[in-house]
């Protein structure tokens, strides 16, 4: 009864407020409202509600009362000890619960939308060990707002979620919480356009986002009393992935209606799936297990089986004790008390990483995948997913553990043929001097009885799905045979062709008199064509092909090979890629905006066939390394002319500097600029992002804290424009050493320099280099000495 009295005080008395404002003085009437506005009843409904009367009476009496639209900030409902729980209602209001590790970049961002939103009464930000705290970096911005408190957690190594924002829950002190990754951005109109009424939650739904802002789905609004209930994340969850799916699920089992956030309210600021999962990518050519690993689809199945398999989490469960070192009116000070109450056991761990593989590897593979014990799919998983097809799975299916090491001839039987011992063993050598292994198939459970060359060979019955394979017929059976990553092909072996291999089979498989070739047709500017020449050089030089370099002139490179090199071995200066396929060559095609290529794709280099590639990257291949592709470039002798242009320059000079800043919209006329016809729009708007981020400016305040460290005095650099030569001329005058020219294009004399200035940035210890250039990494790939190297945008 007393409850219901208070709360009909405040209408009464707004009510009589509103009637009498006329003749009151506004000092009184402004320190009414704020008194009324100042009073809560711990229901957050209510409390809302009572804020848009007042909010309206305010209007139409004319009364300006800021902390109307931004209520006061709450003092930090925390003090030294241990972290509480997360506990049911709290202050009229919402509190925005954020958590950072080193995503400084994005939440400065973020936040600028956060503060123009006045509904906002707190803003928590949990800084989870970041390695520069999240105050100097709202400090070194001048960014100062009372609702803001940050929460430093100590001596975490890693990133995990659940903990983090948990803790962010645990300390708010408002009866709504809206949870915000430090990439979500807010819009003004969010609170009027999102009403959050009681039984029912707000969240991102990623069905239902624009292009690019699928992870929104891991924002949403709710009442604080509700989290409470189901306290908050699942703690077992502790990688990235399915923790926003887990908690959605038990709060709508809790009773609350899910409602899709209106996706014209917020917008997800993009980053890489290094920094969503604070794990860095896997580098080199990756197993099927290690592509599958590295992906953020891996980790959300992985803990879908974990989080189901584990006890369920709700307030039975005990959170990750923290410890409050410090804390004050901005923020506090934590760390964890040593010990996790809630561990998954390793066995958990292991099934639920297998799982996740298994379901995953099925989808692309097909559900017999389903069917194979724990070491057939970790042999299968050993390959790179381009070379799996349903036949690895069926022939693991059927026993043949071995797996197959190349491509596979499947040769299908009809129900009744015999199996003549001599031309099976002709057909079997025909096979392995094209690098496959031969398979027998027909409509049969298991083979007939029959000559011993047969049992030999895998066997699988023509009922199972086999995958798409390449027909075949004998006479194509002869080397080089070219194959594409993962392809198989058949033969279909009936009476006549039966009859035809046993007459024609020779005592032994004939060798070839030409010794096997790996054509490299280099793509682009002067950096890519090498890089990929030195990577085939590489894979050559193990397989025992003759390397024959590919070198067009075109709007890249407008000069021959030899106008840069002595060199006496093969080149030849007309591509033929069109036709590789058709003269019987492996041929892979790295340039990813010319039809039926594929960038990456791995190089099989088995057997005796010969390659054609053409590529301005390094062949994705486990025969080419740094070092390996490094000794062939460096054993290049340059023309006389460039050893001149090196002679005459000062060597050594303490830092080397490549500036790359022509690129992006005002240079598009050139033909080795425009995206059209050399790269695909996305790779055109990173080039112009990494121009920008390789202006002269940007170098000359990394030259200049290094000189204040006393540890450079001379410098070379190399540019792509005149104006930036002059640029550093006028700040450095002669402690700056250049290479003089007056021809900025892709002929021959200009790419002479360019080959000069490359072997010259790599002839100081320091090299700071422009970020996506391979002219930078030309320059490291020449050097002959171990360089310390800073990135443009990255390290400076």
């Amino acid at each position: 009864m007393t409850e219901f009295k208070t709360a009909a005080r405040f209408w009464d008395e707004l009510s009589e407020l509103s009637r009498t404002a006329a003749r009151l003085p506004a000092e009184e009437t402004r320190t009414r409202l704020s008194r009324l506005a100042a009073q809560g009843t711990g229901d957050s409904d209510l409390d809302a509600a009572r804020q848009e009367a007042l909010k309206y009476t305010a209007r139409e009496i004319g009364i300006d009362l800021p902390d109307l639209n931004r209520p006061p900030a709450p003092p930090l409902a925390l003090a030294e000890g241990p972290l509480p729980p997360i506990t049911g209602g709290g202050l009229p209001g919402t509190s925005l619960v954020t958590c950072a590790m080193n995503r400084e970049a994005n939440l400065l961002r973020a936040l600028d939308s956060w503060l123009a939103c006045p509904d906002l009464r707190e803003i928590i930000i949990v800084d989870w060990s970041s390695d520069r705290p999240v105050r100097a970096a709202l400090q070194a911005q001048g960014i100062s707002d009372p609702r803001i408190r940050v929460l430093r957690v100590e001596g975490e190594p890693r990133w995990i979620l659940s903990y983090a924002f948990n803790a962010g829950f645990r300390a708010a002190s408002c009866s709504r919480i809206l949870k915000a990754d430090a990439d979500i951005v807010l819009d003004p109109e969010f609170f009027a356009r999102n009403r959050l009424f009681k039984g029912s939650f707000i969240a991102g739904n990623w069905r239902k986002a624009a292009a690019g802002q699928a992870h929104v789905n891991g924002f949403f609004y709710v009442h604080k009393s509700d989290l409470a209930a189901i306290a908050g994340f699942n703690e077992h969850i502790t990688t990235y992935g399915w923790d926003d799916d887990d908690i959605y699920a038990r709060l709508t089992d809790h009773g609350l209606a899910r409602r899709d956030v209106d996706p014209g309210t917020l917008r997800h600021l993009d980053h890489s799936d290094e920094e969503r999962t604070g794990e860095a990518a896997a580098a080199g050519p990756l197993s099927a297990l290690e592509e599958l690993q590295a992906g953020t689809m891996f980790k959300i199945r992985q803990n879908r089986f974990l989080a189901n398999t584990m006890p369920a989490w709700g307030p039975g469960q005990h959170l990750l004790p923290f410890e409050v070192s410090a804390a004050g009116p901005d923020g506090a000070t934590l760390a964890r008390q040593g010990w996790v109450p809630h561990p998954v056991p390793p066995s958990v761990q292991t099934d639920a990483a297998h799982y996740a593989a298994l379901e995953m590897t099925a989808w692309r593979l097909g559900s017999r995948v389903f069917g194979l014990e724990r070491a057939q799919l970790a042999k299968l998983l050993e390959k790179p997913f381009a070379d799996l097809t349903r036949l690895d799975v069926e022939l693991l299916l059927h026993g043949h553990q071995a797996g197959l090491a190349g491509g596979a001839l499947v040769a299908r039987l009809e129900a009744a043929a015999a199996l003549p011992e001599q031309a099976l063993e002709a057909l079997a050598d025909r096979a392995r001097a094209c690098g496959l292994t031969l398979v027998l198939s027909g409509p049969f459970a298991e083979l007939p009885q029959a000559a011993a060359a047969a049992r030999a060979c895998p066997f699988v019955p023509d009922w199972e799905n086999l995958g798409e394979l390449t027909r075949l017929q004998a006479a194509d059976l002869a080397p080089p045979r070219a194959r594409a990553p993962g392809e198989h092909f058949e033969l279909l072996l009936d009476a006549e062709a039966l009859e035809t291999l046993a007459a024609a089979a020779p005592a032994a498989p004939a060798l070839q008199p030409d010794r096997p070739r790996l054509y490299i047709d280099g793509q682009h500017g002067l950096g890519n064509r090498l890089r990929a020449i030195g990577s085939a050089a590489a894979i050559a030089a193990k397989t025992g092909r003759e390397l024959v370099i590919v070198w067009q002139p075109d709007a890249h490179c407008d000069c021959r090979f030899s106008d840069l090199f002595d060199y006496d071995g093969a080149v030849i200066e007309e591509a033929f890629v069109s036709e590789a396929a058709s003269r019987g060559l492996r041929t892979y095609n790295y340039m990813e905006i010319e039809d039926g290529a594929e960038k990456d794709a791995p190089v099989d280099a088995g057997g005796s066939a010969s390659l054609y590639a053409r590529s301005a990257y390094v062949l994705n291949s486990p025969l080419s390394s740094w070092e390996d592709e490094n000794r062939f470039l460096q054993r290049l002798q340059p023309v006389a002319s460039v050893k001149e242009m090196v002679a005459g320059v000062r060597t050594p000079n303490d830092v080397s500097a490549h500036v790359r800043m022509a690129g992006g919209k005002d240079y598009e006329h050139l033909p080795y600029e425009q995206a059209e016809g050399n790269w695909s729009e996305e790779g055109h708007q990173a080039i112009a992002h990494w121009r920008e981020k390789s202006h002269f400016s940007h170098f000359f305040k990394r030259l200049d804290a290094l000189a204040a460290e006393g540890r450079v005095e001379r410098i070379f650099v190399a540019a792509d424009l005149p104006e930036t030569y002059a640029e550093f001329r006028a700040v450095y005058g002669d402690r700056v050493a250049m290479l003089e020219r007056a021809v900025y294009d892709r002929s021959a004399e200009q790419l002479r320099y360019a080959l000069a200035d490359a072997l010259l940035l790599g002839s100081s210890p320091l090299l700071l280099g422009s970020s996506w250039s391979s002219f930078s990494e030309l320059a490291m790939r020449l050097s002959p000495q171990k360089m310390k190297i800073e990135m443009s945008g990255k390290d400076f």
